[in-house]
């Protein structure tokens, strides 16, 4: 079965949790008509596979790498091998909602970034972006590729804590930036008030970093639906529910989702080991279980990864993997779910 011997892979733990709810959207979802544009027998996508999300922090030009700080050059490079080997990006929140936007025969990948460090967003002197800064790079790889789509997400801090910077370390371009972002088709997520270890905070504490987190975002972005969040240092507090949803101060939320910290690919949204409150992610580099490791992983293992079909709003898997596929969360999110064989399409509804 795809998606089992990725996580019975040499090296990996596995991990045993309580199932968690499922992520829901404050809007009904009309079904949407199937689109069958493609040839299936000669794409062959399996939406049942699994997605590499790599986890970014600060991008550096000089100095030495460190865990935390990854060269600007060697990110370039990352983007462009993923484009070169069929990788294209997606949005995370559209991910989480079983909705991935994807060329067909496009294996989807999920950058995310931690922090709102300097390195992932700057503006230069005369006002350009810093074309050695993430979002320099990546608006660059959009240019020379049009089929890369600007997509990322960007578990920001802000300045509600006086003792941080304010995001990406430019206030006076802060809420221009956070705006850019958004209006390019980026996402932002929730990084907490303080970025404290959670594992030992009371239920009010944990609701307060949430809570008061989506405050300093709405500084900025007064309207933006916050509901994506990352647990700092991936620690857990001790009870799940508290990172979800609750309220602090007069301020609620409500996530879809939580990202921990790296170590594997994450199982497909619709597939029945997805867990949206346990996304698991992956750090850049060459070591064992960091992103060529896997990459190289799953280039042996091509059953077990992510194949679009170019629908975001159909599901296709091959006969052979749909009991993989979680039909209530597909019929729940509206969509679309087809089954074809190696030489035709089998069923549709």
């Amino acid at each position: 079965m795809a998606g089992a011997a990725l996580l019975a892979a040499p090296g990996c733990k596995l991990f045993h949790r309580t199932a968690s709810a499922e992520p829901t959207t404050k809007t009904a979802v009309k079904k949407p008509a199937p689109m069958l544009a493609v040839d299936l027998t000669k794409v062959k996508p399996n939406e049942a596979g699994v997605i590499p999300i790599l986890m970014y922090h600060d991008l550096i030009t000089h100095g030495k790498p460190a865990e935390m700080k990854y060269p600007a050059a060697q990110f370039r490079t990352d983007m462009e091998w993923l484009y070169n080997h069929d990788y294209r990006p997606v949005s995370f929140t559209q991910f989480v909602l079983g909705k991935v936007d994807c060329p067909a025969g496009k294996k989807p990948v999920i950058l995310t970034f931690d922090d709102a460090l300097r390195g992932q967003f700057y503006y230069n002197a005369d006002g350009t972006i810093d074309p050695d800064s993430a979002v320099g790079i990546l608006d660059s790889m959009h240019k020379e590729h049009p089929d890369w789509q600007t997509r990322g997400t960007f578990f920001v801090l802000t300045n509600e804590d006086p003792k941080l910077p304010p995001p990406f370390y430019q206030e006076e371009y802060a809420e221009g930036k956070l705006a850019y972002l958004v209006k390019e088709g980026y996402d932002i997520g929730n990084h907490t008030v303080h970025h404290r270890n959670m594992r030992h905070m009371n239920q009010a504490q944990v609701q307060y970093e949430i809570a008061k987190a989506i405050d300093g975002i709405h500084k900025y972005l007064p309207n933006y639906d916050v509901n994506t969040f990352a647990i700092p240092y991936g620690k857990w507090p001790k009870t799940e529910s508290w990172m979800i949803s609750g309220t602090s101060g007069g301020s609620s939320y409500h996530n879809i989702a939580v990202v921990r910290a790296a170590w594997r690919p994450s199982p497909s949204s619709i597939s029945k080991q997805f867990k949206p409150y346990e996304i698991e992610r992956i750090t850049p580099g060459k070591g064992l279980q960091q992103s060529y490791w896997w990459f190289n992983y799953l280039d042996h293992h091509p059953a077990e990864q992510y194949i679009s079909d170019g629908d975001p709003n159909t599901i296709t898997v091959n006969q052979m993997a749909i009991g993989q596929v979680d039909k209530a969360r597909i019929a729940k999110a509206g969509l679309h779910l087809r089954t074809y064989t190696g030489t035709q399409l089998l069923a549709s509804n």
